[in-house]
């Protein structure tokens, strides 16, 4: 990534209960990221067109990675705006809340927690999420990228949103915002969960509107959740 990004505000989040090494110091800032320059080349699709409200197949990790500190080994996409670690999770949530709330996934992370979803019949770059990675180990980044989705009551092309996931094998992630169409405001919830549903870490939501982000990297928004 750039070190030209800027820096827009740095908070501390997580549940106060949280053992030593379980914390996200999170960072909002502005930029673009390398890796989306080569995307195309290197992704694979782990989601297209499908009936609303689905999670993708299990996805296996390419590298050892921590959510608050226990290993997860893969993931699903779910076509609401998040991952879930969790390999048991059967259903993709749509309804988005604050956290903590007994109904938020656990072992998740909620890059853009929202009723969406996916177009049919509009191109191979649009209304899907791919995933790749980059770079050598130790030093490795899993990204998945949502491309156009469309929010909940909305219409392809006039609303869609990208937005993606960085998972860095040092530890913590990002979360990136890249592209936005909307005819109004479009609210979301920004975090993660723990597996046991014992910890949270709350950036945004669920009123966090989707920012006004162009299809150029330079004003691309992002929460950088650093391990502490």
């Amino acid at each position: 990534m750039k070190l030209a990004r800027a820096v827009l505000a740095t908070i501390v989040l997580a549940q106060s209960q949280a053992p030593a090494g379980q914390k996200y110091e999170v960072t909002e800032v502005t930029g673009d990221h390398d890796f989306f320059f080569s995307f195309r080349q290197q992704a694979q699709s782990v989601l297209s067109y499908a009936p609303d409200n689905t999670l993708s197949e299990w996805q296996r990790l390419p590298f050892t990675w921590k959510l608050f500190g226990q290993d997860v080994t893969g993931y699903f996409v779910s076509d609401n705006g998040y991952l879930t670690f969790d390999p048991a999770t059967k259903t993709s949530v749509a309804a988005s809340t604050a956290l903590p709330h007994a109904s938020a996934p656990r072992g998740s992370i909620f890059a853009f927690w929202t009723d969406m979803h996916m177009s049919g019949g509009t191109g191979p770059w649009t209304n899907t999420a791919y995933a790749a990675t980059f770079g050598s180990a130790p030093n490795r980044t899993h990204v998945v990228y949502w491309l156009s989705m469309v929010p909940k009551g909305r219409t392809f092309p006039a609303d869609a949103l990208s937005f993606a996931v960085a998972l860095h094998e040092g530890g913590g992630f990002e979360v990136i915002y890249t592209a936005a169409r909307k005819t109004a405001a479009v609210n979301g919830t920004v975090g993660a969960t723990s597996l046991d549903g014992t910890l949270h870490v709350l950036a945004g939501g669920p009123a966090y509107d989707f920012p006004n982000v162009g299809f150029g990297g330079d004003d691309d928004r992002s929460w950088v959740f650093k391990n502490r």
